[in-house]
């Protein structure tokens, strides 16, 4: 129990170092910094609307609300992943105080179990950004649009993928409301 800080800091270090490597290795590729703020600014370079005459019934109207209440979701979903892992943190001490008995080491998997699919959704966001960085998208056609948008919809759902691989906790914020409001029935 003494030591549950230590062991944590190292895993959170080697996930961190990991998806650290993976955005060094795009900036060296392709001359971005593969962060959120660079795709924000990439997605609203290309994909821009006439402020004077805005049609959000328009094809680009159309994709670039999309977008928008996307990355609305992704940042929710993606501050309540923060705070999810630092509960999961704080609870250390506890889950590996739960392995001196038999009959609490249930605690301990579980709680393994979800900090491991809270973290592994980091590398999977590296590499999403990874790939959506690697394409050329300097003409603004309706492809590059249509891509940005299947790279939004991979970010929401790499937390269903891994949890469907690993297991654990979700933090999609839809799925999370659903689930608040199957308790009141």
């Amino acid at each position: 129990m003494n030591f549950s800080f230590s062991i944590l800091t190292l895993f959170l270090d080697l996930i961190s170092n990991i998806s650290l490597s993976i955005r060094t290795l795009g900036e060296n590729l392709f001359n971005h910094s593969i962060c959120f703020s660079e795709l924000i600014i990439k997605i609203n370079s290309n994909i821009s609307i006439n402020s004077n005459s805005i049609d959000i019934f328009s094809i680009n109207g159309i994709i670039k609300s999309t977008l928008t209440l996307s990355l609305v979701n992704l940042v929710f979903s993606y501050s309540f992943r923060y705070i999810m892992i630092k509960i999961f943190v704080l609870l250390a001490p506890f889950s590996f105080l739960s392995l001196t008995l038999e009959s609490t080491s249930w605690f301990f998997k579980s709680w393994l179990k979800n900090i491991f699919s809270l973290m592994f959704i980091q590398i999977i966001v590296s590499l999403v950004l990874l790939i959506l960085f690697s394409f050329d998208f300097s003409n603004s056609n309706l492809f590059t649009k249509f891509v940005y948008v299947g790279g939004i919809y991979a970010l929401i759902k790499a937390n269903t993928i891994v949890r469907e691989f690993i297991g654990g906790i979700s933090t999609n914020i839809s799925q999370t409301v659903q689930n608040f409001s199957n308790l009141r029935m």
